[in-house]
């Protein structure tokens, strides 16, 4: 296993295990409800992009740590990590969102979202454009 996978890998895993302790710890979405007109609460839509957020970070660590301990490199794991630092991307932005208002914790919990799905991105993008010839199917 090439050096450079491992570094990449090891990489990708922390910005995951960043944005997780980010969303768990320092920057945590707010935990206020929605009060509905029949009476009912429902959960902001920034709690389940917190959700969407931790499992895809997880499976980011996941796929990182097959990287590392696999024998030889695979431009595959870049592919399904580029993708899902991606969807982490997207989900805090279009596919799901946080609150509009400027002023409600999860828009500091976005912020770090953009900055490690970013991290995440760069690295899967530096892995799968290096190493030697022939390694991206054609």
């Amino acid at each position: 296993m090439e050096k450079k996978t491992k570094m990449l890998a090891a990489i990708q895993a922390l910005a995951a295990l960043v944005l997780m302790g980010a969303m768990r710890f320092w920057a945590p979405v707010c935990q206020k409800m929605l009060t509905l007109e029949n009476g009912r609460e429902v959960h902001m839509k920034c709690f389940y992009t917190d959700r969407v957020g931790m499992i895809l970070a997880a499976l980011v660590i996941l796929v990182a740590i097959i990287m590392i301990l696999s024998k030889s490199p695979h431009k595959a794991f870049y592919v399904i990590n580029l993708a899902l630092g991606a969807f982490i991307f997207l989900s805090f932005t279009s596919i799901i969102g946080v609150c509009m208002n400027p002023e409600m914790s999860c828009n500091t919990t976005k912020i770090w979202a953009y900055v490690t799905s970013v991290i995440i991105m760069m690295a899967s993008l530096i892995g799968i454009f290096s190493g030697r010839d022939g390694q991206i199917p054609s």
